[in-house]
């Protein structure tokens, strides 16, 4: 039997944004790589977001900037008045 859970409006809308970001950077992978299909395309995304972890275990400084946009989200929830710095 499989397991229901409640997913949230806020859940919804940012995994929209993942999938919404997820194409644009598919839609980059196929600028840098022509002569591919979108399903190979797709395919390299994929092993791109795989590997995430290995990269940014070799490089500290992603692991910061990463960091800093989890803090900057976070100050977000906390004072969602406060302007957005970008």
């Amino acid at each position: 039997m499989t397991k229901k859970y409640k997913i949230s409006a806020k859940d919804v809308d940012t995994r929209i944004l993942a999938i919404y970001a997820l194409d644009h950077f598919i839609e980059y992978v196929r600028t840098t790589c022509s002569d591919i299909n979108p399903s190979e395309a797709t395919l390299l995304a994929a092993i791109t977001l795989h590997s995430l972890p290995e990269l940014f275990q070799e490089n500290p400084l992603l692991v910061n900037r990463f960091r800093e946009a989890a803090a900057h989200i976070k100050g977000k929830k906390r004072n969602p008045q406060s302007p957005d710095s970008n």
